[in-house]
């Protein structure tokens, strides 16, 4: 039995360890992302991203290594949207579309973020 559990600890180890940019994860509604990039690069891409698609800023909580954003797209959708700094070149992003989630529209947004960020 201890010979199958070392293996296996093994793998889990090199899956955690390759988890850093680039990573995206859909759970209970929220995509999670974690972009390569500065996080005021990446504010600064999100907000550039908002007006080019024309999203209606509802409101905006910022502080020194976070942001929240509530924001409405042009067909009307919420979206709750959360920048946060994880390291000096890795910034977390997690996103909300209505109160259910909506993946595809989530994956959108974020993809709008990612090829905007210096």
């Amino acid at each position: 039995m201890l010979f199958v559990l070392f293996p296996l600890t093994g793998c889990g180890i090199l899956i955690l360890g390759g988890a850093a940019a680039g990573t995206v994860g859909y759970v209970s509604g929220d995509l999670n992302g974690t972009v390569e990039g500065e996080f005021q690069n990446v504010v600064e891409a999100a907000d550039l991203a908002f007006r080019e698609n024309s999203f209606r800023e509802a409101s905006r909580d910022a502080g020194q290594h976070s942001i929240a954003y509530e924001l409405w797209t042009p067909q009307d959708d919420k979206v709750l949207l959360t920048i946060t700094r994880a390291s000096k070149t890795l910034t977390n992003i997690t996103i909300r579309v209505g109160v259910f989630g909506d993946e595809p529209l989530s994956r959108n947004i974020l993809d709008e973020i990612k090829i905007r960020v210096k």
